[in-house]
């Protein structure tokens, strides 16, 4: 997996009104990368626009977006596509709104980088730190629950069922041990209102702190939690939700 930030700028000053309006990033990208499946890549709405649903772009500002693509055999066309429509100065539509690429952007500490679980599996362990910080920056969703998942238990089960379906094997044992794998030191939540197919919805974010105790498990966490990172968690992490950060 691979993420990256993209810098667009509106052709002219522009309103966005529309609800999750990552939705339409989402869909324009589909249509620019027709050699990839819907579901091999994920975009996150504009940078600070997350829970905003009628908002100002002005003509002479540039807003970031961030774009990941899981399948990695997929990263370096897509990236050489995107440099050609920047250097050509394509305009092109989001929704109902033309837009230029002003700018790719893949050495972020934060929000780019690559995942390679096999490289972290064999990292040197006293690389990493026992302490690990949790911030969940967008909500994460469960539709067949019809509500927002919170609490880290409930988080770890959504990560863990991910990682087992990415790795093809079961990882649940996990959840049985991980009182004696891990302890979680501080969860902090706050709530944000949000509204998704036109339902107001009220969303939690917040931060949780763990911290490792089987020193042997330090590698195999930090990988399932990048994943996180990456992949997102539960329903519509495509579209930006369910988006985490990890610190260490």
């Amino acid at each position: 997996m691979n993420s990256f930030l993209i810098s667009l700028s509106p052709v002219k000053n522009t309103v966005i009104t529309e609800d999750n309006y990552n939705i339409e990033i989402h869909k324009f990208f589909n249509r620019m990368f027709p050699e990839i499946n819907l579901n091999d890549f994920r975009v996150s709405s504009f940078f600070g626009y997350f829970f905003e649903n009628n908002f100002l772009l002005s003509e002479e500002k540039n807003y970031k977006i961030m774009i990941t693509i899981k399948k990695t055999e997929y990263f370096s066309s897509i990236i050489q596509k995107l440099f050609r429509k920047a250097l050509n100065k394509e305009i092109f539509f989001i929704g109902k709104n033309e837009f230029k690429i002003k700018g790719i952007i893949s050495n972020d500490k934060i929000w780019t980088g690559y995942y390679n679980l096999e490289e972290i599996i064999e990292n040197n362990q006293e690389e990493l730190r026992s302490n690990f910080r949790v911030k969940i920056v967008t909500p994460i969703i469960d539709t067949n629950e019809g509500k927002f998942i919170f609490g880290f238990d409930k988080i770890f089960h959504k990560i863990i069922e991910e990682f087992s379906e990415y790795c093809d094997e079961d990882f649940s044992w996990i959840i049985n041990q991980k009182e004696r794998i891990f302890i979680v030191k501080k969860e902090k939540y706050y709530t944000k209102d949000v509204k998704i197919r036109g339902l107001n919805k009220t969303s939690y974010l917040g931060e949780i702190e763990i911290e490792i105790v089987e020193k042997q498990y330090k590698n195999l966490i930090y990988a399932i939690l990048m994943l996180a990172k990456f992949n997102g968690i539960g329903d519509f992490s495509n579209y930006g939700f369910g988006q985490v950060i990890i610190k260490n």
